[in-house]
């Protein structure tokens, strides 16, 4: 249910396709905050090397970033913070879901909140 929610969350959400630098590396940069990724789509070629770079903007509100498989495990699951932490990825195509699961006492998560995106992998 997860992945599909987040699918059709992707489909209404302008993306940002990766860059591709000299070096053949595609980088793209993900900023979380209260609430949101921005951007919350990002288009990447499979097979080839991808530097995710993630951090968060000014703020006191802890935060996460889950990146799962088209299967639903977890790829990658790392505190935010403002300085940036970058991730070498090399994925097959599909979609990658990546939320903050973050949730405090009885409120909803930060994912029911609207801080999710999609990795989406293609040929």
């Amino acid at each position: 249910m997860a992945l599909s929610w987040a699918a059709a969350l992707a489909a209404q959400t302008p993306g940002v396709e990766a860059s591709v630098d000299a070096d053949g590396v595609q980088r793209v940069t993900i900023v979380g905050g209260s609430y949101f990724f921005k951007p919350a789509r990002v288009t990447a070629k499979a097979g080839q090397p991808l530097d995710l770079t993630v951090s968060m903007e000014e703020g006191i509100v802890p935060h996460r970033f889950v990146l799962e498989d088209p299967g639903g495990k977890p790829v990658a699951d790392i505190e935010l913070a403002t300085a940036p932490k970058t991730l070498r990825l090399v994925l097959a195509p599909g979609d990658y879901p990546f939320t903050c699961p973050n949730r405090l006492l009885m409120f909803k998560s930060h994912r029911e909140r609207g801080m999710s995106g999609m990795l989406e992998i293609r040929e």
